[in-house]
């Protein structure tokens, strides 16, 4: 870690707003914070240091002054050589910028770094599955205050390749696929990016491209995807090295989860396995397909002699044996992560300095960065092998590509590939499949809006397998009496109607009467939740304890787009007229009269944009009487379509109905309202 030039304060300047640790008391200033004891290791002393036994977590107040946060992280000294082990991790504001795991006692100190900017909150924590003696230390913890140059800002990445400029804006993401790409990778690029949008089923995922050098003919590239474009400046003649990038890509993008891959990769199959099993692995996991040489390599240190041309005299003073001894050795086409594995691999790469300076000993030779890719998952044991098929690479093996069912498909060993890898010499074999997506002048667009409905039918599933059906009565599956409700299909295709039909209209604001047990409102938020502005308005004078636990376990989005106003439905839309408040739609679903509906209709064509929608549920109720009212919605000029009455086919509902009306008059004719 380069020190930097500016002025800087240690962060065991400041106060702790609180901390807590698993053995002592949290030590500062060098203070071991136990049997009068200062922190040390590998024999030098830091006045500077923070003693946190793990488990342990500390909260600093540091009001947004500063820029960076730098440190080194260890096992103290009074620990046995590799007797425990701790992962260090940095929150500011709660979001995860810093995560070096796997921290062995009696390993070098490693370096960690993180943009703190705008940050109130500084959290630094500690855990460890080997309590006993996991003496955990931050040395040298230092903050870095916010610069007065207006340089367009920009990192380094882990192996010092490239200077990544930052952009202005970079969107939150749950899930982000990054790649890199130089002049001359233009069709490769273009191909993987139509190839990913048209197979790999990610639709909502952030598309991140790093391109090196001159982006002007790589630009139009991206913008045909909609991929996010980021400007990085090599320091080294452009090579395979370059995409170190990669590497640390969770210090340029917020997301949850991240899926690298070459530009010379066509995606043939979903990729969404690769993201769920992340889901199911530890935090540290590193998701990576084994390197397909043309015979499979013993260990590391074979491929470090072989492929890398390492020189095994040289081996030993390079790294430790456990790691030339590793035997999955990967190749780094493609690989995916957690936010804390990727941070992670990036800290774990930055502190191999001997080994970067190797790595730049042959100029001519520019694939030794992924054996440094390599020594990092051997370092803590974090690689996860997925299958080949997820990064079939051509070089080395043969495969049988067909089309089928209107797309290409490539079998290898009897499966299906999901990624196939154009490396190496294999950029020349297979040509007749190459240019199938670039030269489509009009492809769909990405990244999309998520699949909200999925959550929400997620979170409504869970909440009727604790509360039952009967906690369904009164919403669009209730049966007649509101005692219980049937539903036919779990995909719960009326919903899913209410949902679509919310969305496709461009709905932003939405009010509902009669919240009941919340699960309508539930819904509509999830058609609208992921436009600006989003607003579910809904009106009942009774709160429901089911409502609330339906709305609290819905993701953020939805949550804070709903708003319950403990109101009856026709004093309540009269206030939102006084305060001039307007809607794309509404539901009314309160009380079932001709009487009450058409009272509420009548306010809600004033609060409803021309056009916009106005429905009415249990049109069909027999305990009701909404049909007097939609009758009279229709003699004074309203269009109205009544949905489920069908009087063949399989029923959805218990005959309970959907009236859809216009809020246009029929003609245009205004006089008649």
């Amino acid at each position: 870690m380069n020190p930097m030039l500016e002025e800087h304060i240690h962060l065991d300047s400041f106060p702790p707003l609180d901390s807590r640790v698993g053995y002592g008391q949290l030590g500062m200033r060098g203070a071991l914070g136990y049997e009068n004891k200062s922190v040390q290791v590998q024999g030098s002393a830091y006045p500077h240091a923070l003693s946190m036994h793990a488990p342990a977590r500390a909260l600093f107040k540091i009001e947004s002054r500063f820029r960076t946060f730098e440190s080194f992280v260890a096992l103290n000294d009074d620990v046995a050589p590799g007797i425990s082990s701790a992962d260090f991790t940095v929150r500011a504001d709660g979001r995860l910028v810093v995560a070096a795991l796997g921290v062995i006692a009696g390993e070098a100190p490693r370096p960690v770094s993180a943009d703190v900017e705008s940050a109130h909150i500084l959290e630094l924590a500690v855990s460890t599955g080997q309590q006993n003696f996991c003496h955990s230390v931050w040395l040298d913890p230092r903050l870095f205050p916010v610069g007065r140059d207006t340089a367009a800002p920009s990192r380094t990445d882990c192996l010092e390749r490239a200077d990544i400029l930052l952009p202005a804006r970079m969107p939150r993401a749950e899930r982000c696929i990054a790649t890199v790409a130089s002049p001359g990778f233009e069709s490769f690029l273009d191909d993987m990016l139509g190839s990913l949008a048209a197979n790999g089923d990610c639709p909502d995922a952030l598309v991140l491209v790093f391109v090196a050098g001159d982006s002007s003919s790589i630009a139009p590239v991206t913008a045909k995807y909609r991929a996010q474009l980021i400007q990085i400046n090599p320091r080294v003649p452009v090579g395979t090295s370059v995409k170190s990038v990669l590497y640390s890509v969770a210090r340029i993008v917020d997301a949850d989860q991240f899926l690298c891959l070459d530009a010379d990769t066509l995606v043939l199959g979903d990729l969404r396995p690769v993201f769920a099993t992340l889901d199911a692995c530890p935090d540290n996991a590193v998701l990576v397909c084994r390197e397909q040489n043309t015979y499979p390599f013993q260990d590391l240190g074979e491929a470090f002699r072989s492929l890398y041309r390492g020189i095994p005299e040289e081996a030993g003073t390079l790294m430790d044996k456990s790691i030339l001894s590793y035997p999955f050795v990967v190749n780094d086409g493609l690989f995916a992560g957690s936010r804390a594995a990727m941070l992670a691999l990036d800290s774990s790469l930055r502190s191999m300095t001997e080994l970067r300076n190797w790595m730049d000993s042959l100029s001519d030779f520019s694939l030794r960065n992924q054996f440094l890719f390599n020594a990092a998952l051997a370092r803590t044991g974090c690689g996860v092998e997925l299958s080949s098929v997820y990064n079939l690479q051509v070089n080395r093996r043969e495969v049988q590509i067909y089309q089928t069912g209107g797309r290409p498909r490539a079998e290898w060993n009897g499966k299906q590939v999901r990624v196939l890898h154009f490396n190496g010499d294999g950029r020349h074999k297979y040509c007749e499949w190459r240019g199938r997506y670039a030269r489509v002048p009009d492809p769909l667009e990405g990244p999309s809006h998520p699949d909200l409905y999925a959550s929400f039918l997620s979170v409504l599933r869970a909440w009727i397998g604790i509360h039952g059906l009967k906690a369904m009565a009164w919403s669009f599956y209730g049966i007649h009496g509101g005692q219980t409700a049937r539903v036919a299909d779990t995909a719960m295709p009326l919903l899913a109607l209410l949902h679509y039909l919310i969305r496709s209209n461009g709905c932003v604001r939405v009010l509902e009467t009669g919240t009941a047990r919340g699960v309508s409102g539930a819904c509509l938020a999830s058609a609208v939740a992921h436009r600006p502005g989003a607003k579910v308005v809904s009106l009942d004078p009774c709160s429901s304890p089911e409502r609330n636990e339906l709305w609290g376990a819905l993701p953020d989005p939805m949550r804070s787009c709903l708003e319950a106003r403990a109101i009856g439905s026709l004093e309540g839309m009269a206030a939102a007229l006084d305060h001039g408040e307007s809607y794309e739609a509404a539901l009314l679903d309160s009380i079932h009269t001709a009487e009450h509906v058409w009272a509420e209709f009548d306010l809600a064509r004033h609060l409803v944009c021309q056009g916009g929608l106005i429905l009415v549920h249990d049109a069909r109720c027999a305990e009701g009487s909404v049909e007097g009212a939609l009758e009279r919605i229709q003699s004074s000029g309203y269009g109205v379509v009544r949905l489920w009455t069908a009087e063949a086919g399989e029923p959805q509902d218990s005959r309970l109905g959907l009236a859809v009306i216009e809020n246009r008059l029929l003609g245009g004719d205004h006089a008649r309202a």
